[in-house]
This record gives structure tokens, C-alpha cells and sequence, in this order.
């Protein structure tokens, strides 16, 4: 009779991630009473590049890297610069919220909320300022 393995054993997951570049803004520390997380919105570009879309995401930022990369743009971000990131994001879910203020107050509105997993690189007023190194394809 066969012996379970530990892989048999362990859990599969299904992975949908998103890479793209945007326009970060709206950098915030989040404190909870289990601790502090970093959340932000990343304005994803997609379409043609003469007049391209936008498709708004808010993201909260996972890992140290991750989270040491966008916590580096935050003074770039309050002064209203261009901050231009590449970017992979994952467990992509959509709410539907209700604005409260301004002109279109009751208006329904989407919101797509994701996980940024990787920064692969950063552009602060078109210059680079970070660039991932590309990792080390193993030998065949």
C-alpha cells in the first residue's frame, strides 16, 4: 500500500495575477489592532498608447521588498509627481461602493481591490530611479 507523500498532502492553489504598469498615488499606512499594513492605488494604463485607459486599482502591498520599494516613492507621491511603476498584482476582487460626497453623491461606483505582489521597476517624472535585476535562468 502506497505511503502518502507530504505534496499529496498539501494544498493547490490556482494563481491569477495581473502585470501591467500605472500611476501610483494615495499612499497609506493602515494601523489595525493585529498591526500596520501599506495600501495604495495603483492607475493601470492599458489600450492604445496615443489615448490610453485607466483602470483603477486599490492595492494593498505584501512583502518586504514590495513594501520597501513604495514606501521609497511616498515623498515623490506627496509632491505630485509622476510615479510610474511595473507592477504584478493577484487576488483580484470587485466591490461596489457608494460615493457620500461631492456631485455625483449616491452614485454607485466599482472598486477593484488587489494584492501588489512585485515592483519590477520605478519611474519618478520619466527617470528611472529602480530596476528589478532579472533573476538567473537555471541551467538546463
Amino acid at each position: 500500500m502506497p505511503q502518502p507523500t507530504s505534496q499529496q498532502n498539501q494544498p493547490g492553489y490556482f494563481n491569477l495575477h495581473i502585470d501591467g504598469l500605472g500611476y501610483l498615488s494615495n499612499l497609506r499606512e493602515i494601523t489595525t489592532p493585529n498591526g500596520s499594513f501599506l495600501t495604495c492605488v495603483i492607475n493601470a494604463l492599458h489600450g492604445s498608447t496615443e489615448k490610453p485607459e485607466y483602470t483603477r486599482f486599490d492595492v494593498t502591498v505584501v512583502g518586504k521588498e514590495a513594501s520597501s520599494l513604495i514606501r521609497r516613492c511616498r515623498q515623490a507621491v506627496d509632491e505630485q509627481k509622476k510615479v510610474l511603476v511595473g507592477f504584478k498584482l493577484s487576488n483580484l476582487t470587485a466591490e461596489v461602493f457608494t460615493l457620500t460626497k461631492g456631485v455625483h453623491a449616491g452614485e454607485a461606483r466599482p472598486s477593484l481591490r488587489a494584492r501588489l505582489l512585485k515592483v519590477s521597476w520605478i519611474k519618478v517624472d520619466q527617470q528611472m530611479v529602480y530596476k528589478a535585476e532579472k533573476p538567473e535562468s537555471a541551467a538546463v
